[in-house]
């Protein structure tokens, strides 16, 4: 009985040491629009962050649902899945420029007056 004892408050105590996933940093999502009224993004995943499950890549034995990992790459729908979640790019968007951890983008719809409140120009923002 000991024995069971031990075993738990050691198996208690390492589980509660172990991060969660709120401690993972988000992915990086930068939003510029400009004076004309076009709403333009980057969406920027680094490797383990916690993103929305639908579209990702990964071999099957590697599958970890709502994370990249080093075999993996962003995809159209995973980026849909995010803008629907932030209410930005309602109509759509088209794809600017791609890499396997970025995305940069255009919504189809022009900004509103609320879309600027919403989403003021990132500072770090390149175009």
């Amino acid at each position: 009985m000991r024995i069971v004892v031990v075993m738990l408050t050691l198996l208690l105590s390492a589980c509660s040491s172990m991060p969660g996933p709120s401690s993972r940093p988000a992915p990086r999502f930068m939003t510029h629009i400009t004076d004309e009224g076009s709403k333009r993004f980057v969406f920027e995943a680094l490797a383990m962050d916690q993103l929305p499950s639908a579209g990702i890549r990964a071999p099957s034995s590697r599958r970890q649902a709502g994370r990249v990992d080093l075999n993996t790459s962003l995809d159209e729908e995973q980026v849909q899945g995010w803008l629907a979640d932030k209410h930005y790019c309602q109509q759509g968007f088209i794809m600017l420029s791609r890499t396997p951890w970025k995305i940069r983008g255009e919504c189809n719809e022009t900004a509103t007056a609320q879309d600027r409140q919403r989403f003021p120009n990132s500072p770090a923002w390149v175009e």
